[in-house]
């Protein structure tokens, strides 16, 4: 029979309780630090968009310019961009859209099959004879980020809408800073 108590050594002669609770303080402050940098860290990123995708753009236009060299050598320029991404939740009525409207081509349909190990034989009979064998593949549709904002820029530029239900897009500009080498 196990006896907990004799067979535990004294824990009070072997681990000094105040140094567990200044451990314990020393975490929960550090947990608290990492929270207000990224809070803080979090708004740095929000003020870098608001001037790099249209404070700067917006002075740069008013002024005339695309881009301008700075007495340090570095180049700023004003360039257009353009991104599109489709929203999580609406991942099926998006690519129905893309197909319903004649993008279907950019839609990748990955099919799996997962076997067991030792099931070597059955995987190779698959791939042969697939579903006349009885085995069910699982089915993926996924559409690559890059051939996504191509195809849609170019759908935007044709005059078309873009339907905000289903896509998050960005159009417009971003600054480029390149420092002098």
């Amino acid at each position: 029979m196990i006896n907990l108590r004799d067979d535990a050594p004294d824990q009070l002669n072997t681990i000094d309780p105040t140094e567990l609770s200044e451990q314990i303080e020393k975490l929960n402050s550090i947990n608290a630090q990492i929270s207000s940098t990224e809070a803080s860290l979090k708004q740095l990123k929000e003020q870098e968009k608001q001037l790099n995708n249209f404070t700067i753009p917006e002075l740069m236009e008013k002024m005339n310019l695309s881009t301008l060299k700075l007495k340090d050598g570095s180049e700023l320029s004003v360039k257009k961009i353009y991104s599109a991404t489709i929203k999580a939740d609406k991942k099926a009525e998006a690519i129905q859209w893309l197909r319903n409207n004649g993008l279907g081509d950019i839609v990748k349909n990955e099919i799996t099959v997962n076997f067991g190990q030792g099931e070597e034989n059955k995987a190779a009979e698959y791939a042969n004879l697939a579903k006349e064998s009885g085995y069910e593949p699982s089915q993926k549709e996924a559409v690559h980020a890059m051939t996504l904002k191509v195809t849609m820029e170019d759908w935007k530029n044709k005059g078309n809408e873009v339907p905000e239900d289903l896509f998050w897009t960005f159009d417009g500009n971003q600054t480029k800073i390149k420092n002098k080498k």
